[in-house]
């Protein structure tokens, strides 16, 4: 049984092999240590953040299937925005476009607030495995094999017919498993039960801490949660579960766009690194850009289209890489030639599809 995918690295011939983890804290970009960090502005306030442990604390649910299987899930957004103030979620009014999705699960709610969900598994069992490229061009991987994978009926997006339609965003973070084999309210989970963004998990407490994820909107810096993904190379990337089903929500217009540089600066102590190079390379996390996020608005989505942004060799070659927060800063850098797309042409989607609902602002 697989108890720990915390990652380690090693050289095999020329061959190097990555474990990816970001399960320890992440610090600021800038050399030296971070002494005080603190979240300016929460927009999943059912969720209480720890940036010392980089963790977010959500509530548990225990649900089921229609076929009597227990799910194990949490909610992190909602299309109503009643809802969300109640249950302390994030409104994302956009998910009311995947409603009729042949994706989006049908569910019921009781009045206690319990889920029955049609339909939708997730097996746990693999072991999460990525194979970085030829150094120092470490993306794209030469293996990438997900540590959890939905059937054909998942996606996180639930639809809840006795309740207006509402779209819950319910990602399932284990699967017919009893809580004594989820009780790893110390830490240290079993992945083989889990999905791999889990820190602790507690049944009894009905609680679990899941890794928070560090990236940049409109110049600050941002931390979110990442479940899902309909690639299975973005998927280990992110720690997170392959969904394939899930792909049809990119022609919903129910989604943001995120940026992630390919082969920005490395060195972990580099107040410019950033992207997948850096990432594989075990130096932190890649620091992606949600393209034009400031605030929720009518159009927040937690399901982000995936472009990738590479820089050129003249831009390289003349140092003119730096450090991107800003996703308009990005689209001008692509404009003017400076990032293209690693398919060619200017920076555009890769129809990789991740669901990544944002927690918080920063004050770093």
């Amino acid at each position: 049984m697989k108890r720990s995918k915390k990652f380690s690295r090693c050289i095999c011939g020329s061959m190097m092999i990555f474990l990816l983890s970001f399960s320890a804290p992440q610090g600021s970009l800038a050399a030296g240590p971070v002494t005080y960090k603190k979240i300016t502005k929460q927009f999943l306030t059912s969720g209480k953040v720890d940036l010392v442990r980089e963790v977010v604390s959500l509530p548990l649910h225990r649900g089921r299937l229609a076929s009597g299987e227990t799910v194990w899930f949490v909610l992190t957004d909602v299309s109503d925005y009643a809802t969300s103030k109640d249950m302390g979620l994030t409104w994302a009014p956009s998910l009311a476009k995947a409603k009729d999705l042949t994706s989006t699960r049908v569910a019921e709610m009781d009045e206690s607030g319990n889920f029955t969900f049609k339909s939708g598994r997730v097996d746990f069992s693999p072991s999460q495995t990525l194979v970085g490229g030829e150094a120092p061009h470490f993306f794209p991987p030469r293996t990438a094999r997900a540590g959890s994978v939905g059937d054909v009926h998942y996606s996180p997006l639930a639809r809840v017919a006795n309740r207006k339609d509402i779209v819950f965003n319910a990602p399932v973070i284990a699967f017919n498993v009893e809580p004594a084999k989820l009780a790893f309210c110390n830490g240290s989970p079993d992945y083989s039960v889990v999905t791999d963004s889990v820190a602790s998990i507690c049944p009894d407490k009905g609680t679990v801490d899941l890794k928070l994820r560090s990236g940049f909107a409109n110049g600050k810096h941002l931390r979110y949660l990442s479940f899902d993904a309909n690639s299975e190379e973005s998927a280990t990337l992110e720690s997170s579960t392959f969904a394939p089903a899930e792909s049809d929500i990119l022609q919903s217009g129910a989604i943001e766009v995120i940026y992630t540089i390919v082969n920005g600066k490395m060195g972990e102590n580099d107040p410019n690194r950033q992207g997948l190079d850096s990432a594989i390379n075990g130096e932190g996390p890649s620091l992606d850009i949600l393209a034009h996020f400031k605030e929720i608005s009518a159009g927040y989505s937690p399901m982000w289209d995936v472009r990738l942004a590479e820089w050129t060799q003249e831009a390289i070659s003349k140092d003119q890489r730096k450090l991107i927060t800003d996703g308009d800063d990005l689209e001008a850098k692509s404009a003017s030639g400076l990032l293209v797309s690693p398919a060619g042409g200017p920076v555009k989607t890769t129809g990789n599809l991740v669901n990544c609902p944002v927690v918080g602002f920063t004050d770093e």
